[in-house]
């Protein structure tokens, strides 16, 4: 599916390949995103002459290649297997199935408004131009409403089935916030007392966000840690604003000293 906006790609570039034929000097492979075939020499495929190509590659198979030679003028294109590190080849097929899954949701949201499908692309690239990923356009619908789509002046319809949609199909991933909390008292029945400061503070997020996963538990008197998971960031940062809150509460109540400090994820 072409998804690119350029009809060839640069020299540099990382791109997802269909391999379509192996011949005796290399291998012949169709660019999804530009639709255009490259070639890609058996020196820039194997790792070692006294290996097969068909060892790394075989037809049919889609991978991550690096473009190595562009000419425009011929629309020749060389691509390179070897020059595709590992971190290079999960970034750029995580990229692909973000984007493939928002053109997917960018159909879907055109076919409802009644809007042409050839004008999907352009949609997509003006998401791709204010969220930097399209797909991140729909998942911040979910997290912080659909008037973070506004800027793009889309056509109300449109708006309409694209927040619509991305309530109906997008979930986000779990985000956490973590802690340490360190409590100490220094009376005869302290451990009582620690025990019910973090009572407390279980207690008042439990009831105020509900929707907040809270997991507290001991690593090594008086430290204790404490794990807040949700998909709702701006909700995990009142919750544990709350929490800090609600342990300087019960600390003065019970008469312990008390402290939290976040951890750096």
């Amino acid at each position: 599916m072409r998804l690119a906006r350029k009809d060839l790609p640069d020299v540099g570039e990382f791109v997802i390949g269909t391999v379509k034929k192996i011949a005796e000097h290399g291998a012949y492979v169709f660019l999804d995103e530009y639709e255009v075939e490259a070639f890609a020499p058996t020196q820039e495929i194997v790792q070692s002459w006294f290996h097969s190509i068909r060892e790394y590659i075989k037809e049919g198979q889609k991978a991550v290649f690096k473009v190595t030679s562009v000419n425009p003028k011929m629309r020749v294109v060389e691509v390179s297997l070897r020059k595709v590190r590992e971190q290079d080849k999960e970034k750029k097929l995580l990229q692909w199935r973000r984007e493939l899954r928002a053109y997917k949701l960018l159909e879907l949201a055109a076919s409802r408004a009644g809007l042409p499908q050839q004008d999907v692309l352009k949609i997509l690239w003006a998401l791709e131009d204010a969220f930097g990923d399209p797909l991140k356009a729909f998942e911040e619908v979910v997290k912080t409403g659909p008037e973070i789509l506004k800027p793009l002046n889309l056509p109300p319809r449109l708006e309409e089935a694209v927040v619509e949609i991305a309530r109906q199909h997008v979930e986000l991933p779990d985000v956490r916030i973590s802690g340490i909390i360190k409590a100490v008292s220094i009376e005869g029945d302290g451990v009582e007392k620690v025990r019910e400061v973090l009572k407390a503070v279980e207690e008042a997020v439990r009831r105020k966000y509900p929707n907040v996963a809270l997991k507290l538990y001991v690593v090594g008197p008086p430290r204790y840690r404490i794990d807040l998971t949700g998909k709702l960031p701006k909700q995990l940062e009142a919750a544990f604003n709350e929490a800090s809150q609600a342990l300087q509460e019960a600390a003065k109540k019970y008469k312990v000293v008390a402290s939290i400090q976040r951890i750096e994820q």
